[in-house]
């Protein structure tokens, strides 16, 4: 059964939830509030596949919005929202690591990442693999819904906000470098993916 699109229960499945734990009553109902207005206006992306991206989109944007009605810099609610994201995903990270210490990993990873990118993502999203060798588990993401909903919402500046997080998770995995050139939230063509499996006698391009 489907998870509802409902204000509380989004924020509740957010990388934002224990943040939101730790929020006076009045700033929770502003959040809230604000989630629901972003619900009904972005009904269109409202698809049981997109709902995990949209329960940290949102959640952003709702948060972002509230700490600039309450005079807070826009840097600085924007390395807030940044902090709160890398806090709650250090544990991920930390197991990314893990797994790629796998002995023979890294063939399943060239594999499954592309078609996970291609196919989970769902509306809103542009995907497509590109062969750059075994070495490389490459795609390139043409259509990002963060990019669309940001710069839709009038907040694009919120989107690198979630490029960092990418950053963030994949540029420690033992063995492997994470290389990226541009990205749709920083308003380049696409996100140019590369997971490089890290070999002396690779002469790869992309290196």
């Amino acid at each position: 059964m489907s998870k509802p699109f409902t204000a509380k229960s989004m924020m509740r499945d957010s990388r934002f939830s224990d943040y939101f734990k730790t929020c006076e009553a009045t700033k929770l109902h502003d959040i809230e509030t604000r989630m629901g207005s972003l619900i009904r206006e972005e009904q269109e992306f409202c698809v049981p596949i997109s709902r995990p991206h949209l329960c940290n989109l949102f959640s952003a944007l709702a948060l972002y919005r509230s700490d600039l009605d309450e005079g807070i810099d826009k840097e600085a609610s924007q390395e807030k929202i940044v902090a709160i994201m890398e806090t709650y995903l250090a544990p991920r990270k930390r197991m990314f690591q893990r797994m790629v210490r796998i002995p023979g990993i890294f063939p399943l990873i060239r594999k499954a990442i592309p078609k996970m990118m291609m196919k989970g993502n769902g509306y809103g999203w542009d995907s497509v693999e590109v062969d750059c060798g075994k070495n490389v588990c490459a795609f390139d993401t043409r259509q990002c819904i963060f990019a669309t909903i940001f710069k839709k919402q009038g907040v694009p500046e919120l989107g690198p906000c979630f490029c960092r997080i990418d950053d963030y998770l994949y540029s420690e995995l033992p063995g492997i470098e994470f290389k990226r050139t541009g990205t749709c939230c920083r308003g380049d063509a696409c996100c140019d993916f590369r997971f490089i499996k890290e070999n002396k006698r690779n002469t790869n391009k992309w290196l």
